[in-house]
Protein backbone atom coordinates (compact mmCIF):
# COMPACT_ATOMS: atom_id res chain seq x y z
CA UNK A 1 0.00 0.00 0.00
CA UNK A 2 3.01 2.17 0.35
CA UNK A 3 6.25 0.66 -0.61
CA UNK A 4 4.75 -0.46 -3.81
CA UNK A 5 1.47 1.39 -3.85
CA UNK A 6 -1.12 0.47 -6.63
CA UNK A 7 -4.48 1.85 -7.09
CA UNK A 8 -7.22 -0.70 -5.73
CA UNK A 9 -10.49 -1.40 -7.39
CA UNK A 10 -12.44 1.76 -7.66
CA UNK A 11 -9.90 3.27 -6.33
CA UNK A 12 -8.44 3.57 -9.89
CA UNK A 13 -11.13 2.74 -12.19
CA UNK A 14 -13.66 5.34 -10.63
CA UNK A 15 -12.39 8.18 -8.46
CA UNK A 16 -8.71 8.37 -10.15
CA UNK A 17 -9.96 7.61 -13.75
CA UNK A 18 -13.22 10.34 -13.54
CA UNK A 19 -11.09 12.97 -12.15
CA UNK A 20 -8.80 12.93 -14.56
CA UNK A 21 -11.03 12.48 -17.74
CA UNK A 22 -13.70 15.00 -16.19
CA UNK A 23 -11.97 17.32 -13.67
CA UNK A 24 -14.16 18.70 -11.46
CA UNK A 25 -16.94 17.91 -12.93
CA UNK A 26 -16.83 14.63 -11.32
CA UNK A 27 -17.97 15.92 -7.66
CA UNK A 28 -21.14 15.67 -9.19
CA UNK A 29 -21.11 12.20 -10.83
CA UNK A 30 -23.45 9.18 -8.17
CA UNK A 31 -22.12 5.94 -7.54
CA UNK A 32 -23.92 3.38 -6.20
CA UNK A 33 -27.20 5.51 -5.96
CA UNK A 34 -24.98 8.39 -4.15
CA UNK A 35 -22.67 11.06 -3.95
CA UNK A 36 -18.59 10.34 -2.89
CA UNK A 37 -17.56 14.09 -2.79
CA UNK A 38 -14.74 13.03 -0.12
CA UNK A 39 -13.46 10.07 -2.53
CA UNK A 40 -14.05 12.35 -5.49
CA UNK A 41 -11.72 15.44 -3.77
CA UNK A 42 -9.08 12.72 -3.21
CA UNK A 43 -8.68 11.64 -7.17
CA UNK A 44 -8.54 15.12 -7.99
CA UNK A 45 -5.53 15.62 -5.20
CA UNK A 46 -4.48 12.64 -6.84
CA UNK A 47 -3.97 14.75 -10.33
CA UNK A 48 -1.49 17.05 -8.15
CA UNK A 49 1.62 14.63 -8.31
CA UNK A 50 3.11 12.22 -11.35
CA UNK A 51 1.17 9.66 -12.37
CA UNK A 52 3.66 6.44 -10.71
CA UNK A 53 2.66 8.34 -7.19
CA UNK A 54 -0.97 8.43 -7.77
CA UNK A 55 -1.40 5.63 -5.60
CA UNK A 56 0.75 6.23 -2.80
CA UNK A 57 -1.08 9.52 -2.43
CA UNK A 58 -4.65 8.20 -2.04
CA UNK A 59 -3.68 5.32 0.06
CA UNK A 60 -2.32 7.81 2.64
CA UNK A 61 -5.49 9.49 2.53
CA UNK A 62 -7.02 6.28 3.61
CA UNK A 63 -4.77 6.28 6.35
CA UNK A 64 -5.37 9.24 7.42
CA UNK A 65 -8.58 8.81 7.14
CA UNK A 66 -8.26 5.47 9.24
CA UNK A 67 -6.28 7.15 11.84
CA UNK A 68 -8.54 10.32 12.81
CA UNK A 69 -11.13 8.76 14.65
CA UNK A 70 -8.30 7.44 17.04
CA UNK A 71 -7.05 11.43 17.78
CA UNK A 72 -11.17 12.14 18.52
CA UNK A 73 -11.89 9.63 21.04
CA UNK A 74 -8.30 10.29 22.74
CA UNK A 75 -9.11 13.97 23.38
CA UNK A 76 -10.22 15.67 25.87
CA UNK A 77 -13.82 15.29 24.71
CA UNK A 78 -14.08 11.59 25.69
CA UNK A 79 -12.43 12.12 29.26
CA UNK A 80 -15.39 10.40 31.29
CA UNK A 81 -13.78 7.41 30.17
CA UNK A 82 -10.47 6.20 31.44
CA UNK A 83 -7.66 7.13 29.39
CA UNK A 84 -5.87 3.60 29.94
CA UNK A 85 -9.74 2.36 28.53
CA UNK A 86 -9.75 4.47 25.46
CA UNK A 87 -5.96 3.34 24.16
CA UNK A 88 -7.36 0.17 24.64
CA UNK A 89 -10.25 0.55 22.56
CA UNK A 90 -8.09 3.00 20.41
CA UNK A 91 -5.95 -0.40 19.42
CA UNK A 92 -8.54 -2.63 19.57
CA UNK A 93 -10.43 -0.27 16.62
CA UNK A 94 -6.93 -0.82 14.95
CA UNK A 95 -6.67 -4.40 14.97
CA UNK A 96 -9.83 -5.24 15.03
CA UNK A 97 -10.88 -8.96 13.00
CA UNK A 98 -13.23 -9.51 10.26
CA UNK A 99 -12.41 -5.87 8.82
CA UNK A 100 -9.62 -6.28 5.91
CA UNK A 101 -11.84 -4.58 3.01
CA UNK A 102 -11.58 -1.16 4.81
CA UNK A 103 -7.73 -0.88 5.47
CA UNK A 104 -6.35 1.61 3.39
CA UNK A 105 -8.60 1.56 0.83
CA UNK A 106 -9.58 5.09 -0.69
CA UNK A 107 -13.04 3.35 -2.00
CA UNK A 108 -13.71 3.18 1.71
CA UNK A 109 -12.62 5.93 2.92
CA UNK A 110 -16.39 6.60 3.66
CA UNK A 111 -16.64 3.85 6.85
CA UNK A 112 -13.76 5.54 8.70
CA UNK A 113 -15.34 9.17 7.88
CA UNK A 114 -18.64 7.61 9.49
CA UNK A 115 -16.78 6.61 12.72
CA UNK A 116 -15.45 9.99 12.40
CA UNK A 117 -19.05 11.88 12.06
CA UNK A 118 -20.24 9.16 15.15
CA UNK A 119 -18.08 10.07 17.50
CA UNK A 120 -18.57 13.90 16.75
CA UNK A 121 -22.20 13.00 17.90
CA UNK A 122 -21.55 10.56 20.85
CA UNK A 123 -18.61 13.23 22.19
CA UNK A 124 -18.96 15.47 24.71
CA UNK A 125 -19.67 19.45 23.39
CA UNK A 126 -16.68 21.39 22.28
CA UNK A 127 -17.21 24.96 22.12
CA UNK A 128 -14.21 26.03 21.42
CA UNK A 129 -13.99 27.36 17.82
CA UNK A 130 -11.71 25.08 16.31
CA UNK A 131 -13.61 21.65 17.64
CA UNK A 132 -17.10 23.41 16.45
CA UNK A 133 -15.23 24.27 12.78
CA UNK A 134 -13.86 20.64 13.05
CA UNK A 135 -17.08 19.02 14.00
CA UNK A 136 -19.42 20.94 11.28
CA UNK A 137 -16.97 20.18 8.23
CA UNK A 138 -16.70 16.43 9.25
CA UNK A 139 -20.20 15.80 9.48
CA UNK A 140 -20.86 18.05 6.15
CA UNK A 141 -18.53 16.16 4.08
CA UNK A 142 -20.04 12.34 5.44
CA UNK A 143 -22.87 13.38 4.57
CA UNK A 144 -22.25 14.43 1.34
CA UNK A 145 -19.55 10.83 0.86
CA UNK A 146 -22.43 8.16 1.77
CA UNK A 147 -25.73 7.37 2.12
CA UNK A 148 -24.95 6.72 6.20
CA UNK A 149 -25.30 10.40 6.71
CA UNK A 150 -29.31 9.55 6.91
CA UNK A 151 -29.01 6.84 9.41
CA UNK A 152 -26.51 9.40 11.83
CA UNK A 153 -29.68 11.80 11.88
CA UNK A 154 -31.61 10.15 14.21
CA UNK A 155 -28.48 10.11 16.47
CA UNK A 156 -27.92 13.88 16.31
CA UNK A 157 -31.80 14.47 16.80
CA UNK A 158 -31.86 11.90 19.59
CA UNK A 159 -28.85 13.73 21.19
CA UNK A 160 -29.90 17.43 20.92
CA UNK A 161 -33.13 15.88 23.11
CA UNK A 162 -31.56 13.88 25.54
CA UNK A 163 -28.64 16.42 26.01
CA UNK A 164 -30.92 19.78 25.64
CA UNK A 165 -27.79 21.93 23.82
CA UNK A 166 -28.29 23.83 21.12
CA UNK A 167 -24.89 23.16 19.80
CA UNK A 168 -26.75 19.90 17.90
CA UNK A 169 -28.76 22.29 16.05
CA UNK A 170 -25.06 23.05 14.20
CA UNK A 171 -24.87 19.21 13.51
CA UNK A 172 -28.46 18.74 12.03
CA UNK A 173 -27.56 21.51 9.86
CA UNK A 174 -24.44 20.02 8.51
CA UNK A 175 -26.48 16.68 7.84
CA UNK A 176 -29.43 17.34 6.69
CA UNK A 177 -28.67 18.94 3.33
CA UNK A 178 -26.03 16.47 2.09
CA UNK A 179 -28.52 13.66 3.15
CA UNK A 180 -31.62 15.44 1.00
CA UNK A 181 -29.00 15.23 -1.76
CA UNK A 182 -28.04 12.24 -1.19
CA UNK A 183 -31.99 10.92 -0.98
CA UNK A 184 -33.02 12.66 -4.19
CA UNK A 185 -30.12 10.93 -5.93
CA UNK A 186 -30.72 7.98 -4.87
CA UNK A 187 -34.35 7.99 -5.55
CA UNK A 188 -34.62 9.57 -9.22
CA UNK A 189 -31.54 8.44 -10.48
CA UNK A 190 -30.53 4.66 -11.61
CA UNK A 191 -27.17 4.61 -10.42
CA UNK A 192 -27.00 1.92 -7.87
CA UNK A 193 -27.38 -1.53 -9.09
CA UNK A 194 -30.44 -3.82 -8.41
CA UNK A 195 -29.26 -6.87 -6.72
CA UNK A 196 -31.61 -9.54 -5.13
CA UNK A 197 -31.15 -10.22 -1.56
CA UNK A 198 -32.32 -14.04 -1.37
CA UNK A 199 -33.22 -13.39 2.49
CA UNK A 200 -34.02 -16.13 5.00
CA UNK A 201 -33.82 -16.66 8.00
CA UNK A 202 -30.99 -19.48 7.74
CA UNK A 203 -28.71 -16.79 6.01
CA UNK A 204 -29.28 -13.87 8.70
CA UNK A 205 -28.13 -16.45 11.45
CA UNK A 206 -24.79 -17.12 8.94
CA UNK A 207 -25.03 -13.52 8.41
CA UNK A 208 -25.57 -11.94 12.47
CA UNK A 209 -23.80 -14.97 14.01
CA UNK A 210 -20.99 -15.67 11.77
CA UNK A 211 -20.03 -12.40 10.51
CA UNK A 212 -20.44 -10.43 13.12
CA UNK A 213 -20.29 -12.24 16.64
CA UNK A 214 -17.96 -15.21 15.52
CA UNK A 215 -15.52 -13.26 12.75
CA UNK A 216 -15.07 -10.21 15.46
CA UNK A 217 -13.83 -12.29 18.33
CA UNK A 218 -12.43 -15.66 16.77
CA UNK A 219 -11.35 -13.75 13.19
CA UNK A 220 -12.52 -14.65 10.17
CA UNK A 221 -9.85 -16.92 9.12
CA UNK A 222 -11.84 -19.40 11.81
CA UNK A 223 -14.90 -19.53 9.94
CA UNK A 224 -13.20 -19.44 6.80
CA UNK A 225 -11.62 -22.85 7.14
CA UNK A 226 -15.36 -24.65 7.34
CA UNK A 227 -16.62 -22.67 4.56
CA UNK A 228 -13.96 -23.37 2.02
CA UNK A 229 -13.62 -27.23 3.68
CA UNK A 230 -17.45 -27.70 3.12
CA UNK A 231 -18.56 -28.34 6.39
CA UNK A 232 -21.84 -25.93 6.08
CA UNK A 233 -23.48 -27.90 8.71
CA UNK A 234 -21.22 -27.32 11.08
CA UNK A 235 -20.56 -23.87 10.08
CA UNK A 236 -24.06 -22.95 10.53
CA UNK A 237 -23.86 -24.52 14.44
CA UNK A 238 -21.17 -22.18 14.95
CA UNK A 239 -22.59 -19.18 13.54
CA UNK A 240 -26.18 -19.97 15.49
CA UNK A 241 -23.97 -20.71 19.08
CA UNK A 242 -22.27 -17.46 18.41
CA UNK A 243 -25.62 -15.64 17.65
CA UNK A 244 -27.11 -17.11 20.94
CA UNK A 245 -24.26 -16.10 22.80
CA UNK A 246 -23.74 -12.42 21.75
CA UNK A 247 -27.40 -11.19 21.26
CA UNK A 248 -27.50 -11.48 25.26
CA UNK A 249 -24.76 -9.20 25.51
CA UNK A 250 -26.79 -6.98 23.01
CA UNK A 251 -29.74 -6.70 24.67
CA UNK A 252 -27.68 -6.33 27.93
CA UNK A 253 -26.42 -3.03 26.80
CA UNK A 254 -29.58 -1.90 25.65
CA UNK A 255 -31.05 -1.97 28.81
CA UNK A 256 -28.19 -0.95 30.81
CA UNK A 257 -25.16 1.13 28.71
CA UNK A 258 -24.70 4.52 28.97
CA UNK A 259 -26.52 6.75 26.48
CA UNK A 260 -23.96 7.43 24.35
CA UNK A 261 -23.42 3.23 23.82
CA UNK A 262 -26.66 2.87 23.12
CA UNK A 263 -26.96 5.81 20.37
CA UNK A 264 -24.13 4.25 19.02
CA UNK A 265 -26.17 0.84 18.91
CA UNK A 266 -28.83 2.90 16.91
CA UNK A 267 -26.53 3.86 14.51
CA UNK A 268 -24.98 0.64 13.65
CA UNK A 269 -28.38 -1.05 13.73
CA UNK A 270 -29.41 1.18 11.13
CA UNK A 271 -26.64 0.57 9.13
CA UNK A 272 -26.69 -3.23 9.17
CA UNK A 273 -30.39 -2.87 8.68
CA UNK A 274 -29.98 -0.73 5.28
CA UNK A 275 -27.23 -2.88 4.23
CA UNK A 276 -29.10 -5.89 4.67
CA UNK A 277 -32.02 -4.56 2.62
CA UNK A 278 -30.10 -3.08 -0.22
CA UNK A 279 -26.96 -4.85 0.22
CA UNK A 280 -23.91 -4.93 -2.88
CA UNK A 281 -21.98 -7.31 -1.75
CA UNK A 282 -20.19 -8.99 -5.13
CA UNK A 283 -22.11 -9.46 -8.24
CA UNK A 284 -19.86 -12.60 -9.01
CA UNK A 285 -21.59 -15.89 -10.33
CA UNK A 286 -25.48 -16.75 -10.01
CA UNK A 287 -25.26 -15.99 -5.85
CA UNK A 288 -28.05 -13.62 -4.92
CA UNK A 289 -26.57 -11.14 -2.36
CA UNK A 290 -27.56 -12.95 1.09
CA UNK A 291 -25.37 -16.12 -0.36
CA UNK A 292 -22.87 -14.04 -0.38
CA UNK A 293 -22.86 -12.30 2.51
CA UNK A 294 -23.02 -15.68 4.21
CA UNK A 295 -19.37 -16.49 3.10
CA UNK A 296 -16.55 -15.48 5.53
CA UNK A 297 -15.11 -12.30 4.62
CA UNK A 298 -17.79 -11.27 2.06
CA UNK A 299 -18.70 -7.41 2.72
CA UNK A 300 -17.50 -7.35 6.22
CA UNK A 301 -17.34 -3.12 5.65
CA UNK A 302 -21.49 -3.54 6.81
CA UNK A 303 -20.69 -5.42 9.92
CA UNK A 304 -18.05 -2.71 10.92
CA UNK A 305 -19.74 -0.48 13.04
CA UNK A 306 -22.11 -3.11 14.58
CA UNK A 307 -18.54 -5.19 15.83
CA UNK A 308 -17.46 -2.31 17.54
CA UNK A 309 -20.56 -1.44 19.20
CA UNK A 310 -20.20 -5.20 20.16
CA UNK A 311 -16.64 -5.34 21.21
CA UNK A 312 -17.07 -1.44 23.00
CA UNK A 313 -19.74 -3.69 25.06
CA UNK A 314 -17.50 -6.02 26.12
CA UNK A 315 -15.39 -3.63 27.15
CA UNK A 316 -17.60 -1.58 29.11
CA UNK A 317 -19.40 -4.48 30.71
CA UNK A 318 -15.70 -5.69 32.20
CA UNK A 319 -14.38 -2.02 33.41
CA UNK A 320 -18.13 -0.15 34.54
CA UNK A 321 -20.03 -2.71 35.28
CA UNK A 322 -20.29 -4.01 38.96
CA UNK A 323 -22.52 -7.40 38.74
CA UNK A 324 -19.86 -10.21 38.61
CA UNK A 325 -21.91 -12.52 36.29
CA UNK A 326 -21.89 -9.60 33.20
CA UNK A 327 -18.39 -8.89 34.35
CA UNK A 328 -17.15 -12.39 33.72
CA UNK A 329 -19.17 -13.23 30.55
CA UNK A 330 -17.47 -10.32 29.20
CA UNK A 331 -13.84 -11.13 30.27
CA UNK A 332 -14.53 -14.87 28.87
CA UNK A 333 -15.53 -13.50 25.89
CA UNK A 334 -12.44 -11.34 25.49
CA UNK A 335 -9.91 -13.57 26.71
CA UNK A 336 -11.06 -15.61 23.33
CA UNK A 337 -10.02 -12.06 21.19
CA UNK A 338 -6.34 -12.53 20.59
CA UNK A 339 -6.65 -14.86 19.05
CA UNK A 340 -8.67 -13.30 16.47
CA UNK A 341 -6.71 -10.34 16.23
CA UNK A 342 -3.37 -12.99 15.95
CA UNK A 343 -5.45 -15.06 13.22
CA UNK A 344 -6.54 -11.71 11.01
CA UNK A 345 -3.38 -9.45 11.87
CA UNK A 346 -1.63 -10.64 8.35
CA UNK A 347 -3.29 -9.62 5.37
CA UNK A 348 -2.53 -11.98 2.26
CA UNK A 349 -0.28 -9.62 0.06
CA UNK A 350 -2.42 -7.83 -3.15
CA UNK A 351 -0.94 -9.37 -6.61
CA UNK A 352 2.09 -7.14 -8.08
CA UNK A 353 0.91 -6.15 -11.65
CA UNK A 354 3.67 -4.09 -11.93
CA UNK A 355 1.92 -0.61 -11.99
CA UNK A 356 5.05 1.85 -12.33
CA UNK A 357 5.42 0.28 -15.63
CA UNK A 358 2.26 1.22 -17.10
CA UNK A 359 2.50 4.59 -15.49
CA UNK A 360 5.74 4.94 -17.73
CA UNK A 361 3.97 3.75 -20.41
CA UNK A 362 1.34 6.04 -19.60
CA UNK A 363 3.87 9.26 -19.54
CA UNK A 364 5.28 7.97 -22.98
CA UNK A 365 2.48 7.85 -25.20
CA UNK A 366 1.32 10.35 -27.30
CA UNK A 367 -1.88 12.52 -26.69
CA UNK A 368 -5.08 10.47 -27.10
CA UNK A 369 -3.84 6.96 -26.67
CA UNK A 370 -5.60 4.71 -24.45
CA UNK A 371 -3.77 2.97 -22.08
CA UNK A 372 -5.70 -0.31 -19.87
CA UNK A 373 -4.15 -0.92 -16.54
CA UNK A 374 -4.97 -3.80 -14.20
CA UNK A 375 -6.13 -3.14 -11.04
CA UNK A 376 -6.84 -5.52 -7.96
CA UNK A 377 -8.97 -7.46 -7.48
CA UNK A 378 -9.13 -8.94 -11.64
CA UNK A 379 -10.31 -4.26 -11.78
CA UNK A 380 -9.42 -2.82 -15.26
CA UNK A 381 -8.48 0.52 -15.10
CA UNK A 382 -8.37 2.53 -18.55
CA UNK A 383 -7.37 6.18 -18.99
CA UNK A 384 -7.18 8.30 -22.59
CA UNK A 385 -4.22 10.55 -22.41
CA UNK A 386 -4.61 14.47 -22.41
Amino acid sequence: MIFNAQFYAEDGTLFYADAYHYGWRCLLMPYGGYLHIPLRLVGLLAQLVPFGLAPLVMNLCAIVAQIIPVHIFLSSRFNAIPFVTRVCGALLYLAVPNAFEIHAKAANIQWHLALVACLVLLARPDRRLVWRIFDFLALVFFALGSLMGILLIPVAVLSRWIRKDALYNLSLFALIPGALVQSSILLFTESRRPAPNGATFARLVDIIGGQLFLSSILGVRTPMQLYFHSHFQSLFLFNLIALAVGLPFVFYALRHAPTELKLAYLFAGLVLASALRSPLASFLGDKVQWQLLEIPGVGNRYYFFPMLAFLATLIWMLTRVNSRFPRYSALVILLLLPIGIWRDWRYKPFQDLHFQEYAAEFSRAAPGTQINIPLNPDWNMQLTKH
